[in-house]
């Protein structure tokens, strides 16, 4: 139990006390003067009651005077309402602090040395690039010239120089995904349809993933002995009898590099 609640009940007791005395001896006085038992006991309780009643008064009374008085009359120099004297030296260093600590800090960069380095990292990017796109070049010359050098060894002794070149024009074109001009008709010699269709399917896996329905188109546009044969019964019968023929199915060409 705590100290402040043990005095309280010091106080209330003491005062409970008094009252019982005071209703006491209230009770013995009335019985002195002749008074019956049963209105000595009803004046023994009402002088108790009146006398704690009158306490109760006098505290609440009082409580409001010293409230009342502190309004009126508040503390001088209390800690709550006390300003404290500084040095105007310290309360500018005070100021000044808070005010750094406020600042934003921008960051001021070289423009020079900025622009140096944007300048350096664009050429070498440009670099690479240029370095990226002949590489890829040089690697599609290569695959050409592959099969340029397959297809002269194949039909070389099967047709004339002049139709050899323009079947030489006709596969580059279509590497490069280009159309196969009109008018070019290549005669062979000793060549089945099956050999040309075993050629075709070379050279369509060769240069894939482009679709077969174009190096149908080029077969058919460059050989004469396919002109009466349409594009769907070309596609169907590029791999038929793979071993047959004089030129066979070859699944790499790379072999045909010319060295």
């Amino acid at each position: 139990m705590h100290f402040k609640y043990f005095e309280y009940i010091v106080i209330y007791l003491s005062v409970l006390l008094v009252c019982v005395v005071g209703g006491t001896l209230a009770r013995i006085s009335f019985l002195g003067k002749g008074g019956d038992e049963y209105t000595a006991n009803i004046v023994f309780w009402a002088f108790t009651a009146l006398s704690i009643l009158f306490y109760a008064l006098i505290i609440l009374f009082l409580d409001g005077i010293i409230v009342l008085f502190r309004k009126i009359f508040p503390k001088k120099g209390s800690s709550e309402n006390s300003i404290p004297f500084e040095n105007p030296e310290n309360v500018g260093e005070k100021q000044k602090q808070i005010i750094d600590e406020n600042t934003p800090i921008y960051l001021v960069e070289n423009p020079e040395e900025n622009s140096v380095n944007q300048t350096t990292e664009y050429v070498d990017l440009e670099s690479i690039r240029k370095t990226q796109l002949q590489q890829k070049q040089e690697n599609e010359s290569v695959k050409l010239q592959i099969a340029l050098d397959y297809t002269r060894n194949q039909f070389a002794l099967y047709v004339t120089d002049e139709d050899l070149n323009a079947l030489c024009n006709a596969v580059s074109l279509y590497s490069k995904k280009e159309g196969i001009p009109n008018g070019i008709s290549v005669h062979t010699k000793r060549l089945t349809n099956l050999d040309i269709y075993h050629f075709g399917w070379n050279i369509w896996n060769y240069f894939r993933p482009i679709k077969q329905e174009e190096i149908s188109k080029l077969l058919k546009s460059v050989f004469v002995s396919l002109d009466d044969i349409d594009l769907d019964s070309i596609k169907s019968h590029l791999k038929d009898e793979p071993q047959k023929g004089n030129i066979k199915i070859q699944e790499d060409l790379t072999g045909y590099q010319r060295t």
